[in-house]
């Protein structure tokens, strides 16, 4: 494994790499090339860097990573980079074959061959550690308007569920035409309308929020409880009306 200075790396790849990320390159992300590994020099952490992003390796499989080459910084710095990685970045797990694409900054599967001809354009694959990758994608709050390619159904995707908008009211208060992100045709097939649990939803039209989840582990069916919690995101007016409501209490998501 090559161990190479900060600067020198730097210098190497803005001459080969810059014309290729631009600007984006100075938004959070690791200003080094994917694929390069980070060592932490105070902890001796290791992260390999794919799309720009900081994924942390495991010590058990730093082994994998032994052709690496390796740049030498300081927690800190490396705790600056970002944990999501730029756009139409395409990875996968170190041993899987699923391969995913960062679109409106989460992950999206890219279920068939066909779609993958689409999405790679020359694009390499990032081969990322096996471990818990997906905790930095995780987010109640955030939501984003997204499109399977060559459909036409628009959906808001937000705390882990899917939820149509047809109402061109209802699109233009989340964001409009221009906020809609394309992604891969089939990727949403084995997403739903059950948010993960915990979440803290109110219908656009509404003042009532609702934490979902579940009574206990011996009631496998999902509730919508009133709650005087702050709002994680707002959903289309109806999403919420398939849930029974349960009268009191909180959900329970971990048992």
């Amino acid at each position: 494994m090559r161990v190479v200075t900060f600067l020198n790396t730097l210098s190497r790849w803005l001459v080969l790499g810059l014309g290729l990320v631009g600007l984006q390159a100075f938004a959070g992300y690791a200003p080094i090339p994917d694929g390069y590994v980070l060592l932490a020099t105070d902890t001796t952490n290791r992260y390999v860097v794919a799309g720009g992003a900081r994924f942390f390796i495991p010590p058990a499989q730093w082994s994998q990573y032994s052709g690496a080459t390796t740049v030498a910084l300081s927690q800190a710095t490396i705790d600056s980079y970002t944990q999501i990685p730029q756009e139409g970045t395409l990875f996968r797990q170190k041993g899987t074959t699923a391969i995913y694409v960062v679109v409106g900054q989460t992950f999206w599967w890219i279920p068939s061959p066909t779609e993958l001809d689409y999405w790679d354009d020359f694009r390499v694959v990032n081969d990322i550690p096996n471990t818990n990758w997906n905790d930095p994608f995780i987010s109640y709050s955030y939501g984003v308007l997204v499109q399977e390619r060559s459909t036409s159904p628009v959906y808001l995707w937000t705390s882990g569920a899917k939820y149509l908008v047809t109402d061109p009211t209802e699109l233009a208060y989340f964001g409009g035409w221009s906020a809609v992100k394309t992604i891969p045709l089939g990727t949403l097939a084995s997403t739903t309308q059950q948010p993960w649990c915990g979440a803290m939803l109110r219908e656009r039209s509404s003042s009532t929020v609702y934490a979902l989840g579940y009574v206990n582990s011996s009631t496998p069916t999902f509730f919508k409880f009133p709650s005087t919690s702050t709002t994680y995101a707002v959903v289309p007016d109806g999403a919420l009306s398939g849930f029974s409501t349960f009268s009191s209490g909180s959900p329970s998501c971990i048992w």
